[in-house]
Order: C-alpha cells, then sequence, then structure tokens
C-alpha cells in the first residue's frame, strides 16, 4: 500500500516534476539537492526511499540556477547566495517575489526592486548600481519616434 502524501498535490512539486519545470535534469536537481545548493523546502520526512517535495518557491529558484548556468556561471560560486535567497525571501509564490530583477557578478545574486538599491541576498547588504530595464527605454524612444513623426505630418499638412 502507498503512502499517502501529507501535502496537496496542487502546493508541492515531485523532484521529477521540479525537473521538468525547471528546465534541469533529474541528475542535477538530485546534485543540487545533495550539495545542499537548493533543498525542498518541504518539512516532510527525509531519507533513502523517499519523495522529496519542492514547493513553487523551490522550482523558481531551480530556473533561476538553470539559467544562470546555461550562461557559464558556476553552480558552485553560487551555492551560498542559493542557499541564502531561499531563507530570507521564502515568499517567491504564484503571486509574490521578493524583487522585479535578478543580478549576479557570477558569484554574489542581488535583488532589484524599482526605484531601490540592489540587495545582496547572502547578508542583505544594499549595493548602489544603476539598473536601467531596456524594455522601457524601448517604449520611451518608440513613443518618442511615433510623436515626431505625428508633429512632422502635422505640420507638412499645415504647409
Amino acid at each position: 500500500m502507498r503512502k499517502k502524501s501529507p501535502h496537496d498535490a496542487n502546493e508541492w512539486f515531485t523532484a521529477t516534476q521540479a525537473a521538468k519545470l525547471s528546465n534541469l535534469s533529474l541528475a542535477m536537481l538530485n546534485y543540487l539537492c545533495r550539495e545542499k545548493v537548493v533543498e525542498p523546502t518541504c518539512n516532510c520526512s527525509r531519507g533513502r526511499g523517499t519523495q522529496r517535495h519542492y514547493s513553487f518557491g523551490d522550482v523558481v529558484a531551480l530556473r533561476l540556477i538553470a539559467m544562470l548556468s546555461k550562461m557559464g556561471i558556476s553552480v558552485g560560486r553560487l551555492k551560498k547566495a542559493m542557499r541564502q535567497l531561499r531563507l530570507l525571501h521564502p515568499q517567491i509564490t504564484l503571486t509574490s517575489l521578493p524583487a522585479s530583477h535578478v543580478v549576479t557578478d557570477g558569484k554574489d545574486i542581488y535583488l532589484c526592486k524599482p526605484g531601490e538599491p540592489l540587495e545582496r541576498v547572502l547578508d542583505g547588504q544594499f549595493t548602489f548600481a544603476f539598473v536601467i530595464e531596456l524594455s522601457r527605454l524601448q517604449q520611451e524612444v518608440a513613443k518618442k519616434i511615433r510623436t515626431t513623426s505625428a508633429t512632422k505630418s502635422a505640420s507638412l499638412a499645415v504647409a
């Protein structure tokens, strides 16, 4: 007889599901757990033969690791920062994020909130830096082009 999971199936993901959702192989997910880079936040029993259950926030953190790894950043270098990210900011949920952007120098991870200084995940230290959202600049330039074109067209029509 199969032991029932202590969780609502909609709130927790198995290791296989978490690997698929985060674009990691199951072997890499197991490595990250073994090395304590990202451990499941589930408080269920642990040990050989028991399934690990990952939260939505865990899967987002795993997806971040997958993206950073794809960019060539060593997981080992980010180990402390990733563990701290999950400890300091457990509010990564379907409807909540601790910041709008993640910034890294390849060693430390910083959280960026609009209009605020960068917060280093490792110790919560704030850092002064300039982070500019390119999509906003793109929209501003496109709007200016449309406005300029409309103004030119209007002045040509009058002349």
